[in-house]
């Protein structure tokens, strides 16, 4: 008897999960991808923080749009704003690299709008599976990104 009753109570605590880890967030479909999709690291020197840099993978959340080249959506922070920095993709130079305004198409994917960053859409050539977003500063490589291509 103890037996029917455990396992009531596990059928009725299957029926109550949420099936969609984002079944509880107000999220449309495209913010639940980049969710997935959304990258953000560290960058450090001298165990001291220096700034971020995070990204979308914009393909697997646009592919309607996003197919014909890789397309990111980066945005990097430094402390010291006068740094250069070059942004590539498996050590390969961008096609093209446009600065986005702040408050732009982006920025309800992550919901993060900030003065202090500077955003970017960013293309660069078909590649492989493997995709190895890379910082450099200072000609110097202080940061990569790695995102693995959906295969569906």
């Amino acid at each position: 008897m103890k037996s029917v009753y455990i396992l009531l109570f596990l059928l009725f605590l299957n029926g109550c999960s949420s099936k969609n880890a984002f079944e509880n967030f107000d999220m449309d479909k495209h913010q639940q991808l980049s969710a997935q999709s959304f990258k953000r690291i560290k960058l450090t020197k001298n165990e001291y923080v220096i700034g971020t840099f995070s990204s979308i993978y914009l393909n697997d959340i646009y592919p309607d749009r996003y197919n014909n080249n890789e397309y990111f959506f980066v945005y990097v922070f430094l402390k010291d704003s006068n740094k250069e920095y070059e942004i590539k993709l498996n050590s390969t130079e961008s096609l093209k690299i446009k600065e986005l305004h702040y408050d732009n198409r982006f920025s309800r994917l992550v919901k993060d709008k900030s003065k202090w960053n500077r955003y970017y859409l960013i293309s660069f050539q078909k590649t492989g599976d493997l995709l190895n977003l890379e910082l450099y500063v200072d000609k110097s490589k202080l940061a990569s990104i790695k995102y693995q291509k959906n295969t569906e």
